[in-house]
């Protein structure tokens, strides 16, 4: 009964850190596209208007968004795992 219990609770821990990684995978993509679009407007602020750098920024939303929405997949079904840990209780 005890083995039982210990590998549940590494289940839950496992749960939580596989969700704190993905919430970090995705702050990361997040800072890597914000930063691409200010290297694009500092180091080439002739070739860039406000317009493209608007554009810039939508192409890159839809990459962040690509990226991203496996992981939130992933948060989701981690998340319903340990909900229904909590009602197995």
């Amino acid at each position: 009964m005890k083995a039982s219990l210990y590998i549940a609770n590494w289940g839950k821990v496992a749960r939580v850190v596989t969700i704190v990684l993905c919430v970090l995978i995705i702050g990361v993509v997040c800072l890597h596209s914000l930063e691409e679009i200010h290297y694009l407007k500092s180091f080439y602020p002739s070739m860039f208007s406000v317009e493209e750098t608007f554009y810039a920024s939508g192409v890159e939303f839809f990459k962040v968004l690509i990226i991203s929405l496996p992981l939130y997949v992933i948060i989701r079904i981690c998340l319903a795992f340990l909900g229904r840990s909590r009602k197995a209780r």
